[in-house]
């Protein structure tokens, strides 16, 4: 169990991680390690692949996402705080655990809208068939914004 730099902001203004906090933070980490990065694909480069390796990688990145899934889920349950007088999450936890929940929505729309595009066979420029990734509002440019989701 330990501390590093990346923890710290989720604590600023805010109680230090506890002991067991710091435990299932660490066992989070440890078993989405390289999940992220093994979901990041474009279509371009499932185009290129073999059609029964891509289908193969598709069903990988999947459990992946599941795993991920799952992992957060217990998260959730491992960064609770029960004491008698309440059940709640630590300034820090809660902090931890949006921010996670975010990168895991992020990445999981990133790869559905990948994997819905290439077996769609969709084109995504502005003349193509199918809406861009997008994931905010810019109400002052009167558009929907992405790119990078």
């Amino acid at each position: 169990m330990t501390h590093d730099d990346t923890l710290s902001h989720f604590e600023h203004d805010a109680e230090p991680f506890s002991a067991a906090e710091l435990e299932a933070i660490m066992a989070y980490r440890e078993e989405v390690d390289g999940i992220p990065d093994a979901l990041d694909m474009t279509v371009e480069s499932l185009n290129e692949g073999n059609p029964t390796v891509v289908r193969a990688l598709l069903g990988e990145s999947a459990g992946a996402l599941n795993h991920w899934y799952l992992t957060l889920n217990k998260a959730l349950a491992e960064l609770l705080t029960c004491t008698a007088e309440s059940t709640g999450y630590s300034t820090a936890a809660a902090r931890f655990l949006k921010a996670s929940a975010d990168e895991y929505h992020h990445a999981r729309q990133r790869f559905e809208h990948t994997v819905t595009v290439f077996s769609l066979g969709r084109d995504t420029s502005p003349e193509g068939d199918y809406p861009r990734a997008t994931n905010r509002l810019n109400l002052a440019m009167q558009s929907l914004d992405g790119g990078e989701l």
